[in-house]
């Protein structure tokens, strides 16, 4: 099927890539919100949660500890990372690896955006 003339390529992905899907309305409200704020920003996201979500880089991406260590969804326990989007600016997102066997793609559920950085999360709690 013909895509309507002057409408957008969607980004395309590789079989070996994540797709990002969102938990809930308030991630997707919190993505377009950071979208506005942070769009080049938000692209380096898109592109590093895409290719390796669950590499940890101390001064990007860490998985949670203690209470926000995991996630429930879709009745499975996923481990829990955060992305510094910006200074203020994250992603909170949890991680159902690939199965290579059932030809499953990894996800990365997007469970929170946001423009301000979230207070349980503060360095000082210890929950990084």
């Amino acid at each position: 099927m013909a895509g309507k003339r002057g409408s957008a390529v969607p980004r395309p992905t590789k079989g070996s890539e994540c797709e990002i899907v969102f938990g809930d309305n308030a991630a997707e409200r919190g993505w377009r919100d950071l979208g506005a704020t942070a769009r080049n920003a938000l692209v380096d996201a898109w592109d590093y949660l895409t290719v390796h979500p669950t590499r940890f880089d101390s001064s990007r991406c860490y998985q949670l500890k203690g209470n926000l260590a995991t996630a429930v969804v879709d009745g499975k326990t996923l481990p829990v990372w955060q992305y510094k989007v910006t200074d203020g600016a994250r992603l909170r997102y949890a991680v159902d690896e690939p199965d290579p066997k059932a030809k499953k793609r990894g996800r990365v559920i997007l469970l929170e955006a946001s423009p301000s950085h979230p207070n349980d999360t503060d360095s000082s709690k210890n929950f990084r």
